[in-house]
């Protein structure tokens, strides 16, 4: 019985949660949702992610109601199978949708980042873009940010 009021409880959660997300509502917070840094940094990152992973939110909260009713018949040898299911299941489309919400977060953030110009654009042309940054592989790499500007640049 105790496992039946958890599964109902995540059902009600998943749904709650997945259903304020998919709508925009979800307040940014460090408990539920799609919580990266990208999307804990910028508001449009929040939103996106997790209206991007609402769906599967929702249907794993299905999916863990199904499995608390199914439980409900515990009399059956087979519910108890049912219900592990259900659970297993319910954590994939969670996890899944959270995977395609942290996804889509991410593509908005490359979209929404200025293009990416080398240190010595308006230099002389060299085998290396990056020579005067100090670094190989250019200045467009998330472990040079800021190399690229021209108060950054080492004298």
């Amino acid at each position: 019985f105790v496992l039946v009021v958890i599964l109902a409880l995540a059902a009600v959660a998943a749904v709650v949660v997945g259903g304020a997300g998919l709508a925009g509502r979800l307040p940014e917070n460090g408990v539920v949702g799609v919580r990266t840094e990208q999307t804990l940094s910028d508001p449009l990152l929040w939103r996106t992610a997790n209206r991007v992973a609402g769906p599967g939110l929702v249907a794993a909260g299905v999916i863990f109601g199904g499995g608390a009713l199914i439980g409900l018949a515990m009399d059956a040898p087979w519910s108890y199978v049912a219900v592990v299911v259900a659970v297993v299941a319910g954590l994939f489309l969670a996890g899944f949708g959270a995977l395609q919400g942290a996804r889509a977060a991410s593509i908005q953030a490359r979209l929404q980042m200025p293009e990416a110009t080398c240190c010595s654009a308006d230099e002389a042309p060299s085998d290396d873009p990056a020579a005067d940054c100090g670094v190989t592989g250019g200045c467009g790499a998330c472990a040079l940010k800021g190399m690229c500007d021209h108060e950054a640049r080492p004298a």
